[in-house]
């Protein structure tokens, strides 16, 4: 076999086998977005419950990297903060690229009976990936719903729009 033989088996070989650690990787950046954008949900099921299961009204912030307790200066009058339910919208060992773009406030409040007073749109989002994931929180019930990002994303002084944010439909 001469040298070219060998270097074209070589090339074809090298191509098969980067076959499936590109699918795997794409397969691996949706399921870290899937659980991002469940982790949001969870943070304001969290939040209701506490609000609920406390009979007070409390409020928690939503930045970049999950729920955190909000500084006291963002906290509207005399709400306190809902305690105990911060955490990551990744997991520990998943620093990805997923970026939140949402128009909800710096501060999410809920009532004591559970019921959420702010409404708006969250988008996450993965740089390897076209689909951003959605979250819609609409009032006046603060009802939350889950979906799949329908347009690119704006630009910072663009708009959100919930309309755009559709039921998730998985593949099966």
């Amino acid at each position: 076999m001469s040298l070219i033989e060998q270097l074209m088996v070589v090339s074809v070989l090298g191509l098969v086998l980067s076959i499936p650690f590109v699918t795997g990787r794409s397969d691996r950046d949706q399921l870290q977005l899937d659980a991002s954008a469940r982790r949001l949900q969870m943070g304001l099921d969290r939040a209701r419950s506490f609000a609920k299961r406390e009979q007070r009204a409390c409020g928690m912030a939503l930045t970049e990297e999950g729920f955190r307790a909000p500084d006291d200066d963002l906290l509207p009058g005399a709400i306190p903060s809902c305690t105990g339910i911060g955490f990551s919208l990744q997991e520990p060992f998943e620093h990805g690229p997923i970026v939140l773009t949402t128009n909800l406030p710096s501060v999410l409040r809920f009532t004591a009976n559970g019921l959420l007073l702010d409404g708006g749109i969250a988008v996450l989002s993965h740089q390897r990936l076209e689909k951003a994931r959605c979250l819609v929180v609409s009032l006046p019930l603060g009802v939350s719903r889950l979906g799949s990002y329908q347009d690119p994303l704006p630009s910072k002084s663009g708009r959100l729009s919930s309309s755009r944010c559709l039921p998730h439909v998985s593949a099966s």
